[in-house]
């Protein structure tokens, strides 16, 4: 039997124990108060910055929610993207983005059955430059023989693989693959004129398409059916591109093999529908939406160069007047606000919501682990200050980029913001995601390739322009004018300014009577109009010499 002291003592143990028991209770319990007021910090700390941010927005007149750069419905009936051949690339079943008709896409792009092997079989052959735009008048006999041998490879492909003549199971060969040239339909010796004929006849089957898109252009209004209420902005589909992108390609090689023959009244539709073309998106809020319609601008400037001599005046006038009205540096720039709004913006909060599909963004990895693993438990107010910090970086490095205000963009702030940000942003991934830049990582589109290409584009758009303006001089004055400045007010109401520096362009006459035109390009140096040798990368042709319009394309080389 315990002793009153025992037992005071066995009392003091089991209040002590009693003590050390709760102490670790109220260890987790403050634990668990500090993680609770951390979340809610951060919550409150975030969402009370992007807030506050987007008031500054709101109080300087810009968009603050992504529904500001999507383009309004229009009627069907007065919508070029509902015609027959590019209305089913928007036909979903309901809530989806599954095609009704499966085959609508592929139908779109094979309107010339063997149009794509002929291309991929030329594509090796690469071509000199007779200025920075276009190369040498387009190769109509090498095309020509391209699209005969893909037609002849083709039906090789679909006879039967039975038995044969010989007794062998092999399937029969084209001319093509017994004697590596072209059958007879291809020709040998063709001429130009030859070739041309043949041409369009190969690309008659896109006749009926063509057609109907130049009906349909005369709607008052183009706007695909894109979903832009997609949960993924990153997922919506944008089918048409490449469709709009693959018909200019044909409609180029259409009014070559026009001119080439002396249809100028036919090329010359084609030419204006390839115009209609790139400006058929313009109003979509993607940056992808706006480099498509540079290539297909450029494409256009392909035949413009090869009928400048043979445009009539009015046909002239026209293109000036029409391609006078792109600005590809105001379009680009909105493009680039709402890919800051809309698309990085909606990716963010797409992945607030679903943080298990960041492989969606990334890709499949081990190296996207960590930070996949970190955003599933990362407070709220992180996704608000991402948002914040790729809108810091994009209104320090991006939006100065154009000056709409002076019409020009800067090679030098474009490198240098390129230089900046990959500074920035070339960090380890869990770095990254603890200063709120991660995501600026992945979604920060490329400055200089961007800016780069909207300043050659709009260049030779503006020395298009300028070259019309000089033809219809010629022919009024038998010649071309000493000095650009003779062109105003009869034929030009005021000059482009080169975009890259502001100042005037070069232009000069040349010792055989015509003329060199040009900008300085993004090299920001005037190396006296000299264009440099294509080495098999195009985007050394866009950052090395001179951007140049020469009046006169040389014919192609003989093979």
């Amino acid at each position: 039997m315990k002793t009153n002291d025992e037992r005071r003592e066995t009392d003091r143990e089991s209040l002590s124990m009693w003590f050390r028991s709760w102490r670790y209770f109220f260890w987790i319990l403050a634990l668990i108060l500090l993680v609770v007021f951390f979340y809610a910090e951060e919550n409150f700390r975030g969402r009370w910055s992007w807030n506050h941010y987007q008031r500054e927005l709101k109080a300087r007149g810009e968009p603050v929610d992504g529904s500001a750069f999507v383009p309004p419905p229009v009627a069907d009936s007065e919508n070029f993207a509902m015609t027959p051949l590019l209305a089913p690339l928007f036909e979903f079943i309901p809530g989806t983005q599954h095609w009704r008709d499966t085959n609508a896409l592929t139908r779109a792009q094979s309107v010339v059955t063997n149009y794509n092997a002929a291309a991929s079989s030329l594509q090796s052959h690469a071509r000199a430059r007779s200025n920075s735009w276009v190369g040498p008048r387009t190769d109509l006999i090498a095309w020509q023989r391209a699209l005969a041998g893909a037609r002849d490879r083709n039906k090789a492909r679909t006879q039967s693989e039975g038995p044969i003549a010989d007794g062998s199971t092999s399937p029969r060969r084209s001319a093509v693959e017994e004697n590596g040239t072209t059958s007879q339909a291809g020709g040998t010796n063709l001429t130009f004129q030859e070739a041309a004929t043949r041409l369009l006849a190969e690309l008659s089957e896109s006749d009926s398409a063509i057609q109907q898109l130049r009906a349909d252009s005369r709607r008052s209004y183009s706007r695909f059916n894109i979903r832009y209420n997609e949960e993924n902005p990153a997922g919506i589909l944008l089918p048409h591109l490449a469709v709009l992108n693959h018909f200019s390609h044909i409609l180029q090689l259409r009014s070559s093999a026009e001119l080439a023959l002396g249809q100028t009244l036919e090329a010359f539709d084609d030419v204006y529908l390839m115009l209609y073309l790139a400006e058929a998106n313009r109003t979509e809020p993607f940056l992808i939406s706006q480099l498509v319609r540079l290539s297909e601008l450029q494409l256009a400037l392909q035949p413009i160069a090869e009928g400048m001599r043979a445009w009539s005046e009015p046909q002239l006038r026209t293109l000036q007047e029409r391609l006078g009205r792109f600005d590809f540096c105001a379009d680009v720039q909105r493009a680039l606000q709402a890919e800051r709004v809309f698309f990085a913006g909606g990716v963010i909060e797409f992945l607030r919501r679903s943080p298990g599909k960041f492989d969606a963004l990334t890709g499949p990895g081990a190296e996207n682990d960590l930070p996949a693993m970190l955003w599933t438990i990362a407070p709220g107010g992180w996704f608000d200050f991402e948002k914040l910090a790729y809108n810091r970086l994009f209104e320090q490095y991006i939006t100065p980029g154009i000056d709409l205000a002076r019409r020009q963009i800067s090679p030098a702030r474009a490198h240098q913001a390129d230089n900046d940000i990959t500074t920035l942003l070339t960090k380890p991934a869990s770095a990254l995601f603890f200063h709120h830049r991660w995501f600026s990582r992945i979604l920060i589109p490329s400055v200089s390739r961007a800016f780069r290409r909207t300043a050659l584009v709009q260049t030779g758009v503006d020395l298009a322009v300028t070259a019309c303006a000089l033809e219809r001089y010629r022919r009024v004055h038998g010649g071309f004018p000493e000095t650009l400045d003779a062109l105003i007010p009869q034929f030009l109401s005021k000059l482009p300014t080169d975009i890259i520096n502001g100042q005037p362009l070069h232009y000069k006459r040349t010792e055989d009577g015509q003329y060199l035109l040009y900008s300085i390009g993004w090299n920001e140096t005037d190396d006296g109009g000299e264009v440099p040798p294509r080495k098999g990368n195009p985007g050394q042709l866009e950052e090395n010499g001179d951007w140049v319009w020469r009046p006169e394309l040389k014919p192609p080389e003989p093979k």
